[in-house]
């Protein structure tokens, strides 16, 4: 009998099982692990159609050649060809119809692992185990912020309220408590512009200052730098997909120790005022904050 280089049994049979529904992927029923080790399988199966579309194809040469180089009836050899190049016509269709069922497959199988890496990053966010390099760059980010609240705003506070103005004796709390309100209403202003689009400036900071009667004579350099650092954290605050806020809205009456920071340094007192809101990742456990600053007004804790 002519050989005519097809055996329909070497054709590699792909079942067609149903994929699962998007729902059902994403529910937690099937696991990443286990659309991974599909996508593995889908892989493997493409690769082994496309090698027999390669024999198959030199099966078909080899026939031509075969044809070429005579023996036998010319008329009859082309008319084996023909029938050769019909079946192998008929098998090149049936595998591209399973290629084609394999990458609908495989693009199925991706667009539901990537479905499944975003509500992974979704609970590795609401558990507090997002990814590492994240919450890297917001401690760097906190630290910085630490830094501006507690050293550079606080030399600030000082000249923009000098030891000899006697008017500070006047608030309760004295100079102290003066300088921290400065700090909080500088605070206010550097951040809450800025997350509302509007970057603070110096020129601006500096006229409401002297308006609500701090000294400002002088203040230019220092407060240049303050205003540059608040900017550069809330910008690069932003550049960071897993998000972060500074919590203004808190009733510092409610806090309890452990919860805050002393502003004026100090183990006694009750929690006064909000000097610096705290700085919370998205999903962090509330200890893992960057705590509030606070002034400790004197009393004693409920």
């Amino acid at each position: 009998m002519y050989d005519y280089g097809w055996n329909d049994h070497e054709a590699p049979k792909e079942p067609h099982p149903a994929a699962p529904s998007m729902r059902a992927a994403t529910s937690g029923q099937y696991s990443q692990e286990w659309w991974l080790g599909q996508l593995h399988d889908l892989q493997q199966r493409l690769a082994a159609v496309e090698s027999w579309q390669h024999a198959v194809d030199a099966r078909a040469e080899q026939q031509a050649a075969k044809a070429r180089r005579g023996g036998g009836s010319t008329q009859t050899d082309l008319t084996r060809l023909r029938e050769t190049v019909v079946r192998v016509s008929d098998g090149v269709t049936a595998m591209a119809h399973r290629v084609d069922h394999l990458e609908t497959r495989l693009r199925q199988a991706e667009v539901l692992l990537d479905r499944l890496r975003s509500a992974g990053v979704r609970d590795a966010i609401a558990t507090g185990e997002a990814p590492s390099d994240m919450h890297r760059r917001h401690s760097q980010i906190k630290e910085r912020y630490q830094r501006l609240v507690d050293q550079d705003l606080r030399n600030l506070a000082r000249e923009l309220c000098p030891a000899d103005a006697r008017q500070w004796d006047q608030i309760s709390g004295g100079l102290p408590a003066a300088r921290a309100r400065a700090v909080g209403e500088t605070v206010l202003m550097l951040f809450t512009a800025a997350q509302q689009g509007a970057p603070a400036t110096a020129e601006g900071v500096q006229s409401t200052l002297a308006h609500r009667g701090y000294a400002t004579e002088g203040i230019d350099p220092r407060l240049r730098k303050v205003v540059d650092g608040a900017n550069g954290i809330v910008r690069d605050m932003a550049d960071v997909d897993l998000p972060a806020s500074l919590l203004f809205d808190v009733d510092v009456t409610t806090l309890t120790e452990g919860e805050y920071q002393a502003y004026n340094r100090q183990d006694t007192g009750v929690p006064g005022f909000l000097v610096a809101p705290a700085y919370a990742v998205q999903g962090e456990a509330p200890e893992n904050h960057l705590k509030a600053f606070v002034f400790l007004a004197p009393g004693e804790a409920p």
